[in-house]
């Protein structure tokens, strides 16, 4: 005891304590501040006795991030203690005052992203941070975030202070020491701190997944430190690549998703190719026009029809008796550019790749490309800015002939950040449509981007209600209702496949990993002649081009991971969460990561229990699935089969 009150005597040993519970106090102040902002999920489920061990661990990954901000400041100061500098003091202050900011600035950042998408900042964080003038708009317009902007301005000068007077103070009256005790205190030091680096005294040093050790997914998810997280996902990105999915053998892999979609041998090289043929001559077909509204964040839980008292969605739950639900449909992702890639080209994403970017900015032989090689014309109707995800640059490359954004708007419509508001623009393709139908008796595919369920929100004061969430859905779901009054009027309307489909859900309640509400969505196809049903078994948003095709009757060469989701049925949907998967059937909900399984749930009923332990060859089954399917997208992607097709497929 004598030895340690010793050290903690010593200047630089109180320096460097001090940095330490400085940053473990910071993690402490984020991780009790997001539980607060997040205790719905605290249910009386949790094991409350958690809670001390849920702060102590996440003070491991605190004390981690810290070792790499001071490691080389403590290099510097071992050589001022024998060679004192008041230079080298002052970058070594420098350097630890920029790591700390470093930390608190992405912690007040996390606090928002966590709440937005259920996970700690990854490097999708860049995907925003290509269109800076849209995130800047975006958090001054959306008083949702102002909350952490002064707050974390006020903590970022305490954090400077407090650092500023541990210096001052280290050096204040500095310790005569032997140069054999100043080693000692040094070598002592670097071992705390590399201990402290690796996060444990043995084994492996610490990960991300090591964070999932309790009961309670929100303190699984909740205790590593965000810069820690950040970090990974930067470095996982800058060594990834589509050899960095191979998880069996190339003919293996095929072999699994060939058997789980049903497939014999492909047609052409590419690994899941067959033809789909739904008559006998052309002379036999009648091109239907197609419109697909895809809905933003319209999760199923808002709807009266899944249990939803707050009436949002009158429209909607008035339609899904009318044409073909589906109950259990899964969006491929969490963000809206996953939302149109996958709608359109019916290929999964792969963990947090950018889809319409980098190595997935490819020409895909799917929905647009088809139609437009059938003799279809082919518009996009953008809210915003076409150069937002890259969205305007990937449509022109798959398929679409005209793409309406916000210069084709008058600049009085542009309501946000986000540009027009669901109501003008679906009003906006009715016109654009007419005017296209008045002059070219070709049949037309139109998608419509809405946004107007996106934060921050427009909404007009004539939409009823005190919650702005609940007022913001209403508004979507009225700019939908009077849109689809106004297309009954037209003569093309009768002749119209309409596909109401969301681009992905939405944060509801987190009980798993992976909230199945942010992938679970609203999805109906409407048309004259489509006989009503509801189908319940769990289909992917992959499938939704081949359904179209089906419901066209016409006939195509399917190079996609998608399924025709009216007579085609796999066991196993997944959908991806940035950094994890899930993986479902009728019974249970598999969450992994990139290394390895998670957990296994009974979702049916909302069991937390996981499974995987209990029943290792259902959990073997589903992540060999998923891990196939993953392999088998990244080969194709990766040899550029995805716009392959043979001479005989155009008919």
């Amino acid at each position: 005891m004598k030895i340690f009150k010793k050290l903690y005597s010593i200047p630089i040993v109180q320096l460097f304590f001090k940095i330490y519970v400085l940053s473990v106090l910071l993690g402490f102040s984020f991780r009790l501040f997001l539980l607060v902002l997040n205790k719905k999920e605290l249910t009386s489920e949790i094991n409350f006795h958690e809670i001390p061990g849920f702060f102590l661990h996440g003070a491991r990954y605190d004390v981690l991030i810290t070792g790499f901000i001071v490691i080389i400041p403590f290099l510097l100061l071992i050589y001022d203690q024998f060679k004192p500098s008041e230079r080298v003091r002052r970058i070594a202050f420098i350097w630890i005052l920029t790591g700390m900011l470093l930390m608190v600035f992405t912690w007040a950042a996390d606090v928002p992203y966590y709440n937005k998408f259920n996970q700690h900042l990854t490097v999708k964080i860049f995907d925003w941070l290509k269109t800076p003038g849209i995130v800047i708009r975006m958090i001054f317009q959306e008083p949702k975030y102002h909350f952490m902007i002064i707050p974390g301005f006020i903590l970022l000068y305490v954090f400077y202070f407090f650092l500023r007077k541990i210096f001052q103070n280290a050096y204040r009256s500095p310790a005569a020491l032997s140069s054999r005790f100043k080693i000692f205190v040094f070598v002592f030091l670097f071992a705390l701190i590399f201990i402290g680096l690796r996060g444990s005294l043995g084994g492996h040093p610490l990960r991300v997944e090591d964070a999932f050790i309790f009961h309670n997914n929100l303190l699984n998810k909740l205790s590593p430190n965000p810069l820690f997280v950040f970090e990974k996902s930067v470095e996982t990105a800058l060594h990834d690549d589509l050899d960095a999915y191979h998880y069996m053998d190339d003919k293996e892999a095929f072999s699994i998703v060939r058997q789980y979609m049903n497939l014999q041998q492909p047609v052409n090289s590419n690994p899941v190719s067959r033809y789909y043929r739904f008559h006998d001559s052309i002379e036999q077909f009648h091109p239907k026009n197609v419109i697909i509204i895809l809905m933003e964040s319209m999760a199923t839980w808002k709807m009266k029809t899944f249990g939803n008292t707050e009436n949002r969605t009158p429209f909607l739950d008035s339609l899904y008796h009318q044409g073909i639900a589906f109950a259990n449909m899964y969006s491929a992702g969490i963000h809206t550019h996953v939302g149109v890639y996958a709608t359109h080209v019916s290929y999964p994403v792969i963990f947090d790749h950018h889809p319409m970017r980098g190595i997935f900015y490819k020409k895909y032989y799917a929905l647009p490309q088809i139609l437009l090689e059938k003799g279809y014309h082919t518009l996009f109707f953008v809210p915003h800015g076409k150069t937002f995800d890259n969205l305007g640059a990937f449509l022109d490359l798959n398929g679409f002939e005209k793409i309406y954004y916000d210069k084709d708007y008058p600049s009085d419509s542009l309501r946000s950040v986000w540009g027009v508001d669901d109501h003008f623009l679906l009003h906006y393709a009715i016109r654009q449509i007419d005017s296209l139908t008045a002059r070219s008796n070709k049949p037309f595919m139109a998608t419509v981007l809405t946004v107007s369920d996106h934060r921050p929100f427009y909404i007009p004061d004539f939409i009823p209600g005190e919650n702005e969430e609940v007022r913001a859905t209403r508004f979507a779901d009225y700019a939908l209702k009077t849109f689809f009054e106004s297309a009954k009027q037209k003569p093309w309307f009768k002749n119209t496949l309409f596909v109401f489909a969301a681009d992905h859900g939405e944060t509801h309640h987190m009980i798993y990993p992976t909230p199945l509400t942010y992938n679970h969505m609203a999805a109906i196809f409407y048309g004259q002649g489509i006989k009503p049903q509801i189908i319940n078994r769990p289909v992917s948003q992959l499938d939704i081009f081949p359904t179209i095709m089906h419901l066209l009757h016409l006939d195509f060469l399917n190079m996609t991971f998608g399924l025709d989701a009216l007579t085609e049925y796999r066991p196993y949907v997944f959908f991806n969460h940035d950094n994890l998967y899930g993986v479902l059937d009728n019974e249970f909900l598999l969450v992994a990561n990139r290394q390895k399984i998670l957990g296994l749930y009974r979702y049916q009923n909302k069991d937390k229990t996981n499974y995987a332990g209990r029943f290792p060859e259902i959990s073997r089954n589903m992540h060999r699935f998923l891990q196939a399917h993953i392999q088998t997208a990244a080969y194709i992607l990766k040899n550029n089969l995805q716009e392959l097709k043979t001479a005989t497929d155009n008919r």
